[in-house]
């Protein structure tokens, strides 16, 4: 063969090769296109100002007609150390699915959000978090503020319940899931052991300067000291947590130890104007389901589930997370759908 016809085969070789490569991938990047052209919402970033800093949100947008009315939005966070894409995307994705326009949203210090110092649990500050975040997410444009409802869970379903009663004109729905009603309650039932540990960690802590990094201690441990102690409290804190997020985020500064007791968000509940879910846990190992229960019974336009043999970290997976977010589902539906929610009125 000459050397010229030798060198021109070579090349078509490497031309059918270079195709045929391309082609591989276009054809394996399709399934992605389709599935992202197939996701029910459109994101979009709904960042808020808080505190004097900013705190880090996602809002979800529902697909609409032309011309059809805005939606109405649920704003939702997490509870204890937990970050917004731990567990909560299945919940969004329904009330999405259901029409919904849904926000979430980091507290100060966490995620992206800003604000120092880093990974503080307080109660009471994260309630600010979601007065500024009621307030911006009510005054946006696509989405009706009108019809504005909040979701919680663990530590942060108390804290819808404060905010539900202090924003009585803006919530008109309230969804409080296996919630922490009152620091005493949830404080006695830390294991004796751990409690001297725990005051000494925090004294430690609280001596500190804001400028100076915290004190943390672990959110959970399998066999020993934690912020979070209870049967089903390591294995079931672990599976909210996305694949490839390290160590790294198991740590909140050690003062909570400190605030946590003089946080009782079950005491707003007699407060709460809007129609108001709680859904709770019969075998819950971290918050005493009897103050769950006594809680519900003072909510004036209350409704109550309790999950039998159901845990604290039940309802995030399996059969259970199917009944709990059918239930969530319908409650948005029933109290948000409509115009105008008359038990929610000032």
């Amino acid at each position: 063969m000459r050397p010229e016809m030798f060198k021109a085969g070579r090349a078509a070789t490497a031309l059918l090769l270079t195709g045929l490569s391309a082609l591989s991938g276009l054809v394996q990047a399709q399934p992605q296109a389709a599935g992202e052209a197939a996701r029910p919402y459109t994101v979009v970033n709904a960042s808020f100002a808080c505190q004097q800093t900013t705190c880090d949100a996602e809002l979800w947008l529902p697909p609409q007609a032309a011309g059809a009315a805005k939606p109405p939005v649920i704003v939702m966070a997490h509870g204890f150390g937990a970050l917004k894409d731990w567990g909560l995307p299945p919940f969004a994705e329904r009330f999405v699915k259901a029409g919904f326009a849904v926000v979430r949203f980091d507290y100060r210090g966490f995620g992206k959000s800003g604000g120092q110092p880093r990974r503080v649990v307080d109660g009471k500050e994260h309630v600010k978090d979601w007065l500024s975040a009621i307030d911006a997410v009510s005054q946006r444009a696509d989405v009706d503020g009108q019809r504005l409802g909040i979701w919680g869970t663990s530590y942060s379903g108390g804290q819808v319940l404060v905010a539900g009663a202090e924003r009585p004109g803006v919530v008109k729905a309230v969804s409080a899931q296996v919630p922490f009603v009152s620091g005493i309650s949830s404080s006695l039932n830390y294991p004796i052991k751990y409690q001297p540990v725990a005051g000494w960690y925090a004294l430690r802590d609280l001596l500190r300067s804001d400028k100076d990094e915290p004190l943390y201690v672990p959110i959970v441990s399998t066999d020993g000291f934690a912020a979070l102690i209870c049967p089903e409290c390591a294995e079931g804190y672990k599976k909210l947590v996305p694949p490839g997020v390290g160590q790294t985020e198991n740590k909140v500064a050690a003062r909570v130890f400190m605030s946590l007791p003089f946080f009782s968000p079950g005491s707003y509940a007699k407060d709460i104007q809007a129609p108001t879910l709680i859904i709770a846990a019969d075998n819950d190992g971290l918050i005493p389901v009897a103050k769950v229960r006594e809680v519900a019974k003072s909510v004036p336009h209350g409704e109550y589930v309790e999950l039998k043999g159901a845990d604290h970290f039940s309802p995030y997976t399996g059969p259970l997370f199917e009944q709990v977010v059918a239930k969530q589902t319908a409650f948005f539906v029933k109290n948000l759908m409509a115009p105008q929610n008359v038990a929610s009125k000032p």
